[in-house]
């Protein structure tokens, strides 16, 4: 086999060539000599049905599979041995490796573009709809695991073993981001990103550039803010313990941001973020009032900010300026408490020269998220919109090749295992039929409600 390849060698990529197509061949071989000794050491009550055959597609090329299907004598259970040892699952096109490198490639770059990408590369041909199901599916894996996580904690009440860090302040910033949809009635989905971290650090000895510390993200399409909220105390709890922890967290006006976590978090410090108050306040009253109340604002003087503005509410050039003006000062006297920036509400003790504004949640929405689902103009169905905004999330968190190495991974599902054995289970129901009710024939057999238990059981 390796003279023949060589015969046609001329150059280092020749070379290569030769190389990946024996190494798929040795790959084909393995597999085969695989599934033959599975065969001669099977279990005596498995019987063999009928030969199966599918293609897995490899970095190193496609792989023709051939293996037996066989059922069990005793249960009744078809099982594909070859399939079970190598962890492939069912309906999949791609072995683990090849699945690394889809789900990298399309966190980068749309589906289509992947599949050029791969073409021009030489790897195995996969069409755009194959590869988006590929990755679809490990994001949703992905998504279930981290819901069920969450559920054992919240419903199941399993207790957490992270780190148990403590520190004095723990910052938190939430955003949320509208992508396309294609789904019925054209509305846009919202994907609601919750960014966490421990405050800044220096990257320069002039102390000139920062950056934060220890940041990471939770993102997904919630149904909800409480499933929002769970989730991110959930990965907070994995790694901190606040129970001495002051909580400051950032955000726009939405109410699922001012006042939605103040039910989740028992010592928080809730904030408008600067950026949202001078874009609203520049749209409604123009950018030099925006610069100059912002500056006020900054200086702690709340009430002038607040006083300045409700004055300048009748000078509006027209009925619906000087609506839109009534209304967002309506919408900061809500959340007035909010306005003050947290360096003038933490306790004395916590304020040094290391602490620096917040609002880092839209770059990171725009680095993480709006860059690979907003451009050009993409619309994603729902479950395709929570499978990318997980993958992403494991990205940024530097867990998605450690997720992407788990094959073994599945999700307890305690309704379809009960479905399952009420299925397979060989049971006598004229017995279960027959069964008789104790309280019927007892002492209290005349009481009116015995009497209407008898009346049910006759149904």
């Amino acid at each position: 086999m390796v003279n023949i390849l060589l015969q046609n060698i001329t150059d280092i990529n020749t070379l290569e060539k030769a190389a990946l197509e024996l190494a798929r061949q040795i790959m084909e071989k393995a597999i085969e000599k695989l599934e033959e000794e599975l065969f001669k050491n099977k279990d005596k009550n498995l019987e063999v049905v009928r030969f199966l055959e599918r293609t897995i597609s490899t970095k190193v090329g496609n792989i023709k599979l051939r293996r037996r299907l066989y059922k069990d004598q005793k249960t009744g259970e078809r099982v594909i041995l070859l399939d079970k040892k190598l962890g492939l699952k069912k309906k999949k096109r791609v072995s683990g490796e090849y699945l690394k490198l889809l789900v990298i490639l399309a966190s980068k770059m749309s589906y289509r573009q992947v599949e050029e990408v791969l073409a021009e590369a030489g790897f195995p041909h996969l069409s755009h709809t194959t590869i988006f199901n590929e990755v679809r599916d490990f994001g949703k894996r992905e998504s279930e695991r981290l819901k069920h996580e969450k559920e054992e904690v919240f419903t199941g009440g399993k207790i957490l073993k992270g780190e148990e860090k403590e520190i004095p302040l723990l910052f938190i910033e939430a955003d949320g981001i509208m992508v396309g949809s294609q789904e019925e009635g054209g509305k846009k989905l919202e994907i609601k990103l919750g960014l966490i971290h421990e405050g800044w650090e220096y990257t320069s000895p002039a102390k000139k550039r920062k950056r934060l510390k220890e940041p990471q993200i939770v993102a997904g399409v919630y149904e909800n803010a409480d499933d929002f909220y769970e989730e991110l105390i959930h990965q907070i709890s994995k790694k901190y313990n606040l129970e001495n922890t002051l909580v400051v967290l950032n955000g726009d006006g939405a109410s699922w941001i001012q006042k939605t976590s103040k039910e989740y978090f028992e010592n928080i410090i809730v904030q408008l973020d600067r950026y949202h108050i001078k874009r609203d306040v520049g749209l409604y009253f123009g950018r030099e009032v925006a610069d100059d109340l912002c500056r006020v604002l900054a200086e702690g003087r709340k009430q002038v900010f607040l006083d300045t503005l409700e004055s300048l509410i009748c000078m509006g050039e027209t009925a619906e300026n000087r609506e839109k003006r009534r209304k967002l000062v309506k919408h900061f006297k809500k959340y007035e408490e909010h306005l003050l920036d947290y360096r003038y509400r933490i306790p004395t003790e916590l304020r040094n020269k290391e602490l620096h504004g917040m609002g880092a949640a839209e770059g990171y929405v725009d680095k993480n998220v709006a860059r690979r689902m907003k451009n050009q103009g993409m619309s994603w169905s729902k479950k395709g919109a929570e499978a990318m905004a997980r993958i992403l999330m494991l990205k940024h968190n530097k867990e998605l090749k450690e997720r992407l190495e788990d094959q073994y991974y599945a999700i307890k599902n305690p309704v379809r295992k009960i479905k399952y054995m009420f299925r397979k289970e060989d049971r006598d129901w004229s017995k279960w039929l027959q069964a008789k009710i104790p309280i019927i024939n007892g002492p209290d057999s005349g009481k009116d409600w015995v009497k209407a238990i008898r009346g049910l059981a006759t149904i």
